[in-house]
């Protein structure tokens, strides 16, 4: 079977090419809605005709309009959002307390925005405790990666060297720098 959009010769029988993945033998084309301003698309194109919006990548293959709508922003962006410096200095100045209520608040930020609990304070929390601190690196590295996976949901552009980045400034004893990053990556998705 010959993919035409590609025109790549496929084994017989096959539902997507191999080559472009895209839908073999299909019964004409799809009309597919914009995920921006609803406005009907044809298969194959890359931005919408009537918001000039990109329809395919990065929310699904490039082509095709995406299915699945990522979580839509919280109407009250204040309750994730915060001022960084603010943030460094009450943690500074409060010996550390506050910088528990940080990282709660940076893991609600991030499960809300990959739909999911994917984050939970209180094992952190208590595992941090347990392990005197160990823990901690791992879920600075786990919450980035959290934070790359919701910009590649959201359409955002994807910071891939913040989990690593997470982990070496932890390692060496700067996770409020860690925090500083991850916290500006979350005041993005809400427009700060």
């Amino acid at each position: 079977m010959r993919c035409e959009n590609c025109g790549h010769e496929n084994p017989e029988g096959s539902k997507f090419c191999m080559k472009c993945g895209k839908e073999l033998g299909g019964s004409g084309p799809r009309i597919a809605a914009c995920p921006q301003c609803g406005a009907e698309v044809a298969p194959g194109a890359l931005f919408c005709a009537s918001c000039g919006k990109s329809i395919g990548a990065p929310y699904g293959e490039i082509g095709q309009a995406r299915t699945i709508e990522p979580p839509p922003v919280e109407a009250d962006p204040g309750s994730f959002t915060s001022s960084i410096a603010l943030d460094i200095v009450l943690s500074v100045i409060t010996c550390g307390i506050y910088w528990l209520f940080w990282q709660a608040r940076q893991m609600r930020a991030i499960n809300y925005l990959l739909g999911q609990q994917k984050y939970n304070f209180w094992m952190w929390f208590l595992l941090t405790i347990v392990t005197c601190g160990l823990y901690n690196i791992y879920y600075e590295y786990y919450m980035a990666q959290g934070l790359v996976e919701a910009q590649d949901n959201h359409g955002r552009p994807r910071s891939k060297d913040l989990p690593v980045l997470s982990l070496v400034l932890t390692i060496v004893g700067l996770n409020i720098v860690t925090d500083a990053i991850q916290q500006n990556e979350i005041n993005k998705f809400f427009g700060k």
